[in-house]
């Protein structure tokens, strides 16, 4: 649908129920094209993340164990093992 900005100012309340029924209305200037009127959709908003802080202060820290199958002290100990393991020089 086409219509001219004098039509706009007379009967924007009738233009605006055919951008509503999702007709694409495209506002001439002298005969040129020159705006298109859409309607603004509401999208759904998502839930939100959900709160899982209890969730992690219940659950065990995780504990990294060496080649003989003990726990070492914190993830240091697994980045020594790493590093002993993995060197080159």
């Amino acid at each position: 649908m086409q219509v001219s900005v004098a039509q706009i100012k007379a009967k924007f309340s009738a233009i605006a129920q055919h951008a509503d029924a999702g007709e694409d209305v495209i506002i001439t200037t002298r005969g040129k094209p020159a705006y298109r009127l859409i309607a603004i959709v509401n999208t759904p908003q998502r839930a939100p993340f959900p709160d899982i802080t209890a969730i992690a202060m219940k659950s065990r820290p995780f504990k990294a164990t060496d080649k003989g199958g003990a726990q070492s002290a914190g993830l240091g100990g697994f980045v020594a093992d790493w590093r002993a393991a993995n060197e080159r020089f």
